[in-house]
Formats: C-alpha cells, structure tokens, sequence
C-alpha cells in the first residue's frame, strides 16, 4: 500500500511536494468513509483508496505522474541497465539557477509484508548524492530503524544488515546505482521486496497508450483473463460480445440483427481498426484495472478521462471506492480534467488534489482540505470559480482575431 509520495527539484518541481493517502480527521460523508478509507492493522494510520489530481494545463500534473514512474524506473533498473559513467536521465527545476544545479530528491513510504518502509535519493545526471532506508514494524509504539543511509561516498549500515555491509565492502556500488537496487540483485530479501511492489504498481501515461494496449493484447491468451475483460467491456456497453486473438491480430465480435432487431449471428471487426479510441483505452486498461483489484496492487494514470465517457471514467473510480470491489485495497492515483468528478458523492476533499504553478513557474501540489471549506460546498462550481486555483489564467485574443480579420480587407 502507498502511504505517500514525495519529489523536489524535478522538471517543474522545485520545492518539496508530498502527495499523501493518508486520510485525515475530517468528517465528510459517512457512506464515502466507510466504502474509502482502510485502517492499516497494528497502527493508526487510515489509508485511502484513490486520488484524483486536478490542474490547468502545464500546470504539472504530468510531471507529477513522470516522477513517480522515473522513481519507479530507476529503481529497478539503475544496476543492471546503466553501466559506468552512464547519465541518469533526470532532470532538475531549470527556472531557477541554483536548483539547476542542485540533485533531483524522491521519497516514499510504502507498506509490505507489516512493515513500513521510507525510501529515497537524491541525484543528479552523473551520480546518486544520497539514499537511505528505513524500516519499522506495523505495530503500536514500534520505532522506525534505519537500515542504511548513504551520502558523500559514505554509507553507514545497521550492523545487523549483513549483506549491505558485504555489498559496500566489496565497493560493488557504482556512483550513478542505487544501493537498494544493486542488494535486489543479490536476492535480498528487503530489497526484493520493495522492487516486487514496484513491480506491482502500473503506471500509464495518456502518450503511451500503445504500451498499455499491447501488455493487455498479450494477457488474452489466458482464456480466464480474455472472458473477464470482455464482461468488463460490456459493463460499459460497448457493443462488443466477444474478443479473440486470431493469428496475433485481436478481432471483436458484435451482435448482428435483421430488419425487425431479431437478433442474426454476429460479426467480426479488426479490433484495433474498426473500434473507437475510447473503446480501445477502456480495453487497454481492462488488464491493469483487474490485476490491481485482484490482487490489492496499484494503478497510476494520467489523464484517466482522456476519450472516455464521464460516467465510465467514474464507474473505474467506483470500482476503487468499494469493499465490495475492492477489498484488497487497490489503489488507484490518477490526473484528469473531468471536474464532474469534484462532487463529495464521490470524494472526500481529502482525495482531491491540485497542481499549479507560483509566480516563478514552479509547480505547487496541495489538497482541498487544505481550504475551509465544507464537504456539502459545490466543489466543481468553486473550482471552475477559481476559488481553489489551479485553473488556467486565460487572457484576451480578441485583438488577435480583429488583427487578422483587418489583414484581409
């Protein structure tokens, strides 16, 4: 489970931001509370379900969505996919010309097999600065241990962490690696565990939809897995009665009738030729959406309503804010621009995010409940008001129009 989500000094963030599931003390809608928030056994933490981030254009919702998946990448690949000298491809807030040349930080605290664990580095494109791990126990009063903190060529280890002890003697860490990354190589099992979560975690980007659709064509061969997206495809009346792989093309299967709607056999398209984009994005995320469910896994997308209906967008939602649907606690964290989505019918204001940009064009994250407002407020109505920010400033073009409309007379 995701606890939080920190990131500082990258693309358009310059000063820490912290996105949390942690719910606060607020008291919304009782239904909503019961159905959104679970407690984590053995602590005080209440975790959230969902989390929905909104934000003007280039407001850096994206950014947000790209450091997580760079965090994500990094981590999992820094030993085995980078060699020696080799850049990190990161990229720090270039408004500004100290943070310029400062490093990229992450941070993020996460929960496997009853612990907790805080993870994170700072870096820039030649090497790691400084990393560090800590573990503590979900349990009342358990302290938090730190199992290692690496900076400036030094690494201090918990003495009863064996194999990073080994690892650092052996000098078998290269400047621009991970340490966490080079133990899971080794089969640690601390190490394994937390990139087997991140494993667990899909990050999906509105871009990168091709990525997406091709790990779900691949997941079809399970005769299991096709049946339950093609029911997951008719919850959303698509038309689509069935969908096969036939000689690696995927080809759908829709209802075919006569002049009297009396049902006549069915007929065949190309998937990926005849189906709109919507229907192939709602396919697309069918695979993640179950795996998550059934398995208590995460989904983070950006631009979640990209080319879909507003309600299939928040039948997905829903699909997350349900113990019935959800009662492993799967958790989804997505940016859109849907604002019928702001309603406390479907989030508490501690769910909703928003991302925009200060005076010197770096990105500010913050949440609704920072506002005094109330949960029975009209939410969208506020927000488009511009009483929560994060919406587009838009200026006066018309003497742009009048300009042009002049240069043809």
């Amino acid at each position: 489970m995701l606890i939080q989500f920190s990131v500082s000094n990258y693309l358009s963030f310059k000063d820490p931001v912290t996105l949390s599931n942690v719910a606060s003390s607020l008291k919304d809608n009782d239904l909503i509370d019961k159905e959104v928030i679970f407690p984590v056994e053995g602590t005080e933490l209440r975790l959230m379900s969902s989390a929905a981030v909104f934000g003007a254009n280039a407001s850096g919702k994206s950014n947000l969505i790209k450091a997580l998946s760079l965090f994500k990448e990094f981590i999992i690949n820094s030993f085995k996919a980078r060699q020696a000298g080799e850049k990190i491809p990161l990229e720090s807030f270039r408004l500004n010309r100290e943070s310029s040349k400062d490093p990229s930080g992450f941070e993020i605290s996460i929960i496997v097999d009853g612990f907790i664990y805080r993870y994170g580095f700072e870096a820039n494109e030649k090497n790691v600065e400084t990393e560090w791990l800590y573990k503590k126990a979900c349990k009342k009063r358990a302290k938090e241990v730190e199992l290692y903190y690496r900076s400036e060529g030094k690494t201090s280890v918990h003495p009863k962490y064996s194999q990073a002890i080994e690892i650092i003697n052996r000098k078998m860490v290269r400047d621009n690696a991970l340490l966490l990354s080079t133990l899971a190589q080794f089969n640690d099992s601390t190490a394994v565990k937390i990139i087997k979560w991140l494993n667990e975690s899909d990050v999906i980007f509105c871009s990168d939809e091709e990525k997406a659709w091709k790990n779900a064509v691949n997941h079809l061969d399970d005769p299991n897995i096709r049946q339950r997206i093609v029911e997951f495809s008719k919850f959303a009346d698509l038309g689509i009665s069935n969908i096969e792989k036939i000689n690696d093309h995927l080809v759908s299967s829709h209802h075919a009738f006569d002049d009297e709607g009396n049902p006549d056999g069915d007929v065949s398209f190309s998937f990926d030729d005849h189906e709109s984009e919507g229907t192939l994005k709602y396919f697309s995320l069918a695979y993640p959406i179950l795996e998550a469910l059934d398995h208590g896994n995460r989904v983070i997308i950006d631009e979640l309503d990209s080319k879909l209906h507003p309600l299939l967008t928040e039948h997905i939602i829903a699909l997350f804010n349900s113990t019935e649907t959800n009662p492993r606690h799967a958790q989804l964290i997505f940016t859109t621009h849907d604002t019928n989505l702001l309603t406390s019918r479907i989030f508490r204001r501690d769910q909703v995010w928003f991302t925009q940009k200060n005076k010197c064009g770096a990105t500010e994250l913050y949440s609704l409940s920072d506002y005094k407002v109330r949960c029975s407020s009209p939410f969208e109505r506020d927000y488009l008001s511009g009483k929560y920010g994060a919406v587009p400033v838009i200026g006066n073009i018309n003497h742009i129009i009048k300009i042009g409309n002049e240069s043809e007379n």
